[in-house]
Order: C-alpha cells, then structure tokens, then sequence
C-alpha cells in the first residue's frame, strides 16, 4: 500500500510499505478520508521528533478486515476513528484531564491516515472508532475529530446565552470553534487579516466577522456586551503579543483562551498584575476525549455547523506536496486527502 512517511525536517515522501497487521480485537480500515491539520503541519515544518511520525489523524473509511473478538462492527462498515485513547484510570482521566494522560500521548493509528490502511488497535476500536450514519459523506465525517476538539474548548470556557467571546483567526478551526461557539447561543465576534476567510465566516452563519482593519472593533465588542466586554478571548491565530493588546477587550473575571500553539516565538508579556486585580483566568485546550468525540458526531447531525468549508479542496495521497503548499500558504481553509482514489487508479 501506498503510506506517507516523515523522514526529517520538511521532508515527506509517499512510498510503497506493507499493509499493516492486525491482531486479535484490531481493525484495518480503509482510509477514504484524512483531514490536514495544522499540526500535523507543524512537525512535518519544524523537524523536532524524530522518524518514523504518525501523520494524520482526522480519518473516515471503511472497514476491510476484523480482528477476532471484536463486536458490534462488520466488514464494509463505513466509520470514523480518533487517534488518541486515554487509560481512564489515571489520576489525570479521573479529573477530567483525560487528554493529559499518557496513554492518551502514546496512542496513535499505523501508520498514520495519510495512508491507504490504517491498523487501528483494539483500545481505538473500543473508545474511539464510530459508525458514520448514511447520509454522512467521508471528508464531512473526517470532520468530527477537530469538531470534538472544538467542542472540548467550548465545555472548558462554560460559555452559554448572554456571552460574548471573541475569536481571532478564521481557519478550519478558528471557523469551526466560532461555529460550535455559536451553536451554544454564544455572541461571537471574529477576526482575520485575510477578507476571503471574513466573507466565508459570513457566509457560515457568523454575524459578526471583521478583518479587524475596521478600527472599531474594541468598541464593538463592548456594545454587544454591555459595555463590559468580552467574557473570553479565543486566540486561534496570531502572536503572544496580540494576547497582551487584546487583555482590555475582556471583562473582569473573564477568560483568555488559548487553543492553538504559537510559533516560532510561543513566548508571551503579560501584566500579572491586571491579571491578579482583575482575576482573569488563563485557559487552554488540547485535543478531544473519546465523550467529546460521540457528541461532535451528533452535533454534526443536527447540521448546527456548516461543514462545506472544509471538503471543498480534495487531493489524492500522490499529490500531497500540493496540499501542504496550499494549506500552509493559506490558500485554501482545509486539505482533505483521499487515499483510496490513488489506490482506484492503479
């Protein structure tokens, strides 16, 4: 089969490798749909662990082959599967911390879903492979995996009717946080440098979303709250400093929420001080429980998130140079590969 492997820094290559085996509660599916996720950009860009790196992790397909013992799927089912699993015995999936686990860390599909077929093991199988329901295409259901992740961040914040959060960055998941966000009776006001991601958050149903070029954007965001300002400030883009500049859109008692990683420069001033006088809180979110996961799938249902955005931009395994190009240039919102119809073609 044909897989993607990482060899070092800014190196990828598509090579022939074996398909994987599977064992006694495993599955093999076969990959028809993998999202290109910003992180997965990240260490393809900056090189810092070593080969071999699973890559890809937003992954739809199709079961080819059961292990013994697995139960409640068949071969040819159409399914989703999540590349972490937490232990849930841990002192940190006891806390609800389950993405801090590190069972959770370790976990990963083989070889990754930028692959024709993906070994996923029997803890996946158990906690984090879903039935796709029928009227549910293969790159919308790829989908679910950041959605969660997206989900999760919005159950942190606790935000509901009556709040106003502000989003800065429109990409996939900037969009897609805004989306969730809203879809809880949020007030979202959202901001990117590029004008073609503004009209495309418009177009998704966002009210309020600026390029922040307008000059009256803190004044905005106090109108619509009630003169008090935001109640979080979601940064899903930009630089530490933009943080700090922002600190005066929040209220008092609010939340700055970091759901992204910033680079190259992750460092960030900021005045303790106000943070102290004005108890705000510092919160961050990473990644998606397996709960998280079920409820992005039913969230998705109900159509409350516009997923149109995200498939529109297709690529075969061959021809993922040109996705990474193009997602890292910021010239398309999402890549989504198709390893199967490489496969179709041979």
């Amino acid at each position: 089969m044909k897989a993607l492997l990482y060899e070092g820094p800014q190196k990828v290559a598509v090579k022939e490798v074996p398909v994987p085996v599977i064992a006694d509660g495993e599955a093999l599916v076969a990959v028809e749909a993998c999202g290109l996720c910003g992180t997965d950009i990240l260490k393809i860009t900056n090189g810092k662990q070593p080969p071999p790196l699973p890559l890809g992790h937003e992954v739809s397909g199709r079961i080819a082959a059961l292990g013994k013992g697995v139960k409640g799927f068949a071969v040819g089912d159409r399914v989703l599967v999540a590349h972490h699993v937490p232990c849930g015995e841990c002192h940190f999936c006891e806390r609800g911390t389950e993405t801090m686990c590190a069972d959770f860390k370790r976990t990963n599909l083989e070889p990754g879903g930028f692959s024709e077929f993906a070994r996923v093991s029997a803890k996946h199988v158990a906690n984090t492979m879903l039935k796709i329901p029928k009227k549910l295409e293969f790159s919308k259901a790829s989908q679910v995996e950041p959605l969660a992740c997206c989900i999760r961040n919005a159950k942190r914040l606790g935000l509901g009717e009556g709040d106003v959060a502000v989003v800065t960055g429109l990409g996939s998941i900037g969009l897609m946080m805004a989306q969730t966000l809203k879809a809880r009776g949020v007030t979202v006001v959202a901001f990117d440098l590029e004008p073609s991601r503004v009209r495309q958050a418009q177009k998704s149903g966002l009210d309020h979303a600026y390029t922040g070029r307008e000059g009256k954007e803190e004044e905005l965001v106090r109108s619509l709250s009630g003169r008090r300002g935001a109640d979080a400030l979601v940064f899903t883009a930009g630089t530490p400093s933009l943080i700090a500049e922002r600190l005066s859109w929040v209220r008092d008692g609010g939340t700055l929420n970091v759901f992204a990683s910033f680079h190259p420069d992750p460092t960030l001033r900021l005045d303790l001080n106000a943070v102290y006088h004005r108890e705000l809180t510092l919160l961050a979110s990473y990644s998606a429980t397996p709960a998280d996961l079920r409820e992005a799938l039913a969230l998705m249902e109900t159509g409350a998130v516009d997923l149109d955005p995200y498939i529109r931009n297709t690529f075969p395994l061959d021809r993922f140079p040109e996705a990474l190009r193009q997602a890292r240039g910021r010239e398309i919102l999402k890549a989504i590969l198709l390893p199967q119809k490489g496969r179709e073609e041979r």
